[in-house]
């Protein structure tokens, strides 16, 4: 029997990968009637900033980012005739991701795959890899 997959958690970042990602998580809910819920993963802002007010400047940047990303997002769920839940963390992506569907016991994460090349995803991995490996549900990488 097929899994059955009630809350579908999906990374997205506004890049082909991550679009793709969102296209193929709306497909999968439609069919389960599942919930869905976006994630963008920022990198934690430096602790110590080398001029005053550069901190605050890159948060607001970062919640410029997300926001118009939460515009995105909103806008492909009313197209599709669903709602989408919109959620930002800071930390390391694939981590939080992975923490993030456990939290949340989310049944099924949909990331999409980078562009990075063959070279560089031997020697380094990249996070739709290491969400695989470490996500305790099932785990789609969708390639564009």
């Amino acid at each position: 029997m097929p899994p059955v997959f009630q809350k579908i958690l999906v990374g997205y970042d506004g890049s082909k990968g991550g679009k793709a990602a969102l296209e193929r998580a709306a497909t999968v809910a439609k069919g389960y009637h599942a919930q869905i819920t976006a994630l963008w993963v920022r990198q934690p802002l430096p602790r110590h900033a080398d001029l005053p007010g550069e901190s605050e400047g890159e948060a607001e940047a970062a919640n410029e980012y997300f926001s118009e990303r939460r515009k995105e997002v909103s806008e492909f769920a009313k197209q599709q005739g669903i709602e989408i839940v919109c959620e930002s963390r800071a930390g390391h992506a694939a981590k939080t991701i992975v923490n993030f569907a456990d939290e949340g016991k989310f049944d099924l994460i949909v990331v999409g795959h980078s562009d990075h090349s063959a070279l560089w995803g031997r020697l380094l991995g990249d996070t739709a890899d290491r969400i695989a490996d470490h996500a305790h549900c099932s785990v789609l990488i969708v390639k564009h």
